[in-house]
């Protein structure tokens, strides 16, 4: 959803509503024309408001150079005008926070500071800061915004992932932890499951051969038999952790995640006795009953837990419980259109859907089998990355494998509650 501020009025836009390239507004369609001054246009290469493979290829130079462009999405946004900026006083060039041919030169040739953070926690040459944070985001850690700054928040997320896949747990991108991140598929290195409780993977040593070999053998394929007990209690419950095949995975992590957020548990994503006892009070009806009534099947999204439930009628146990992603909050800019990322409450219905993959009208991400419940555009999506705190720009982004079959389970006119 995008707020529009207008001289003196506030509009509502659907950012993702299908139809004309132009969005639906709820009250009379006026938009603002950010003047741009034309001084030295000619030397300029890219400014606020451009969008392509231009400003892309700009704002992942910057990002390489320990700048923070914000996402590297071909968008140039305030974000991407303040790392230029940045990066012009860094070099001693005049602040106008646009590229022109000469900043471009010295960003090539500008390097960091020995001893800067950009530099001392990222010695991996092969990935960025903010290249690091991203794929934190996408396997469900959590490094804070993605803007390519070393702190506390990527610290922890970074720490998160290695004690996960067992490696040394320093903090720093190095060079096996990139490699790690570029391969990670939610599982932890060297074993086919978890332990159960989100501890380091044993050691196999399976080729020395020895009585401890074979006992880390059969710890490996323990630790995948539990697994494969709790995935399927939880698929047997309105969760879905995929396949139960005993494979620690993204979708196991996130099925344990809505467990844990619906029954006020600390969420690791480690199944563990607390996890089991909440599990049971879910399915008994004494955990996670819903704040709505209706004839129908409904859905309840509950911001402050980033949960998503389906309710049916008389029923206190719930069909689908997932985990969401919704509004972050975050003033946003795409050329004359700017907006606060902002999921609204109350109460809607299900009234417009559109099949696999649709781009927002904005220009500002991309939705799968989106369900849309608001007049402004607002829609249930399938998303590639799903991370465990508010990071859409307004709609509810639901893991992809639930995505595939929501559709299916929520047909137009089903109702919908939004609460903080």
């Amino acid at each position: 959803m995008a707020v529009l501020a207008l001289a003196g009025a506030t509009l509502i836009v659907g950012f993702l509503q299908p139809g004309p390239a132009v969005p639906t507004v709820s009250t009379q369609p006026v938009i603002a024309q950010q003047a741009e001054s034309s001084d030295a246009i000619s030397t300029v290469l890219a400014q606020r408001g451009d969008r392509g493979d231009t400003v892309r290829n700009l704002q992942q130079r910057l990002a390489d150079k320990g700048f923070a462009p914000g996402p590297v999405d071909g968008i140039y946004g305030r974000k991407t005008a303040a790392a230029v900026s940045s990066m012009q006083r860094a070099v001693g060039l005049t602040e106008t926070g646009k590229l022109d041919a000469a900043s471009s030169t010295a960003l090539d040739a500008y390097q960091a500071p020995t001893g800067s953070t950009a530099a001392s926690n990222n010695p991996s040459p092969t990935m960025s800061i903010r290249e690091a944070q991203q794929h934190l985001v996408d396997a469900g850690f959590n490094p804070g915004p993605v803007d390519g700054l070393y702190g506390r928040k990527t610290r922890t997320g970074i720490e998160a992932f290695q004690r996960q896949v067992g490696l040394a747990v320093t903090g720093k991108v190095d060079a096996a932890t990139a490699s790690a991140l570029a391969s990670f598929d939610g599982r932890a290195s060297g074993v086919a499951g978890d332990s159960g409780g989100g501890a380091n993977p044993t050691d196999t040593n399976a080729t020395t051969g020895d009585a401890s070999g074979a006992t880390a053998t059969n710890d490996a394929a323990n630790a995948k038999t539990a697994t494969k007990a709790y995935q399927q209690q939880l698929a047997d419950g309105p969760f879905d952790p995929g396949l139960a095949d005993g494979s620690y995975g993204t979708k196991t992590k996130q099925a344990i995640w809505s467990l844990e957020k619906l029954a006020g548990l600390s969420m690791d994503g480690s199944w563990g006795d607390d996890d089991q006892a909440a599990l049971e009070g879910v399915l008994n009806g004494s955990i996670g009953g819903p704040a709505a009534s209706y004839e129908r099947r409904w859905v309840e999204v509950d911001l402050s837990q980033q949960l998503m439930m389906m309710y049916d009628p008389g029923q206190t146990v719930p069909v689908l419980v997932s985990h969401v992603s919704s509004g972050s909050g975050i003033p946003w800019r795409q050329g004359r259109y700017s907006g606060k990322s902002i999921t609204p409450t109350g109460e809607f219905t299900i009234t417009r859907r559109i099949r696999g993959w649709r781009e927002s009208s904005l220009g500002i991400g991309r939705l799968y089998n989106p369900l849309y419940f608001t007049s402004g555009g607002i829609a249930f999506h399938g998303a590639t990355s799903v991370p465990s705190y508010p990071a859409s720009h307004g709609c509810v982004r639901v893991p992809m494998h639930i995505a595939e079959y929501l559709p299916s389970l929520l047909p137009n006119g089903t109702p919908v509650v939004v609460r903080d």
